[in-house]
């Protein structure tokens, strides 16, 4: 055989092997082109609101959609797209706070650039140091400092803000001061320290519904060495029959006229009998002390 054959038997066969090589290649190539197709169409709002990062993502949606990863992971890709919380683009803005919700912590009064109000924003624990003029945290301007109050413009008015220690005393000073009589027949008036002056009408129209008077307060029984000595109030109604004659809420009330009340029945007759009466006295324990009240009937 001659020499040459051999050469061009190995040179045949590797040329064969190449051909089948191309073959292969082409074949895959065209396999994975049918996977991923360059020119798929995607829906026209995915393309105009998601952005270039969301797109690379979404060429990865044939894998899932053929379940390239198995069953449990076979769905369809979506893209997260940010919307604007407004028609025109722009984040809503946050209501403005109620003035309830702010505390006045502190103040500085000097020159109007040296007049500060320090302010906490309850719901959000929140402290800033405001100017005379600078808006309180979008509630109003700042126009009034002083010692323990401030002063903020809402809706044309002018509404305080007071320090923790201010608002207290003002509690207490307003549950210390006596109820004051309603314009146009109030049931009573203050006359001095216990005294008072009760409009005669207005105490026996009161009176008229005695069920109805006694609902104005809760009068619970007050315990002593194992006895009634009287009836403590609570849930005193300001405009009731009790808190326009001074009762406070705490107040035992032991006797009327020298009649004691210990027991509901006495209470009542009591309260019933203050029918025709030209003056009251009234024995009773505020704060732990003996306390008296009279009334003149008029």
């Amino acid at each position: 055989m001659p020499r040459w054959i051999l050469p061009l038997n190995i040179t045949l066969g590797i040329a064969i092997i190449a051909v089948a090589a191309l073959i292969a290649a082409d074949l895959l190539s065209f396999k994975i082109s049918g996977l991923y197709p360059r020119n798929a169409q995607k829906p026209a709002s995915q393309s105009a609101t998601a952005p270039a990062a969301s797109q690379d993502l979404l060429t990865f949606g044939p894998i899932l959609e053929r379940g390239l990863f198995g069953k449990a992971t076979q769905g369809r890709l979506t893209a997260i797209v940010q919307t604007a919380s407004t028609a025109g683009g722009q984040a809503a803005a946050p209501p403005p706070p109620a003035v309830n919700d702010l505390i006045l912590l502190g103040t500085a009064v000097g020159s109007f650039r040296e007049t500060f109000a320090l302010v906490l924003k309850s719901s959000t624990h929140e402290e800033r140091v405001f100017r005379l003029g600078d808006t309180v945290f979008s509630a109003g301007p700042l126009v009034s400092v002083k010692k323990d109050v401030a002063e903020i413009l809402v809706g044309g008015k002018r509404v305080k803000i007071l320090t923790p220690t201010a608002a207290a005393e003002a509690a207490a000073t307003a549950a210390a001061a006596p109820a004051a009589p309603a314009s146009g027949g109030g049931l009573a008036a203050s006359a001095g320290a216990g005294n008072y002056i009760v409009d005669q009408r207005a105490l026996n129209a009161a009176l008229d519904n005695i069920g109805q008077a006694m609902t104005d307060a809760r009068l619970l029984p007050s315990m002593k060495d194992g006895k009634v000595e009287g009836f403590r109030a609570t849930e005193v109604k300001p405009q009731g029959i009790f808190g326009t004659v001074g009762i406070r809420n705490g107040d035992v009330l032991l006797r009327m006229n020298d009649f004691p009340i210990d027991s509901p029945e006495k209470a009542i007759q009591s309260f019933a009998s203050l029918k025709g009466q030209s003056r009251i006295k009234l024995d009773l324990i505020r704060d732990g002390q003996p306390t008296t009240f009279t009334y003149d009937i008029r």
